[in-house]
């Protein structure tokens, strides 16, 4: 379970999985040593469905501070992925400019007649 949370300390890009979708909010019914019994549902549980309790990731005792958790914990890896999404553009930024002008002068190279000054 460390593992898999600690994945979620960077959201890429290209992930486009919302917080709703990733940590569902649900009250257990019914608690047994291995599952538990979800009442409510969601898109991703149907009510009455037997979950496993290695799936809870915390337990709280209002549904508001469950989903403020989660709004919490979601935005750590949101806000890092925003701040290294930034700082990669900025690093390579005058990179692409140059190799975008050296193929710039590859273009006009291969078709100089197109790209003639008017006198």
């Amino acid at each position: 379970m460390a593992e898999l949370l600690e994945s979620y300390a960077l959201k890429h890009w290209m992930d486009s999985h919302s917080k709703e979708e990733a940590f569902f909010i649900l009250q257990a019914r019914k608690v047994s040593p291995k599952t538990f019994l979800a009442y409510g549902s969601n898109r991703f549980v149907g009510y009455g469905e037997r979950i496993p309790r290695g799936h809870v990731i915390a337990a709280c005792s209002t549904e508001a501070k469950a989903i403020a958790l989660r709004d919490k914990f979601f935005s750590i890896g949101v806000e890092t992925g925003e701040l290294v999404e930034k700082e990669m553009y900025r690093r390579i930024e005058k990179f692409a400019e140059r190799k975008r002008a050296a193929a710039e002068q590859k273009i006009r190279r291969l078709l100089p007649l197109h790209f003639r000054s008017e006198p």
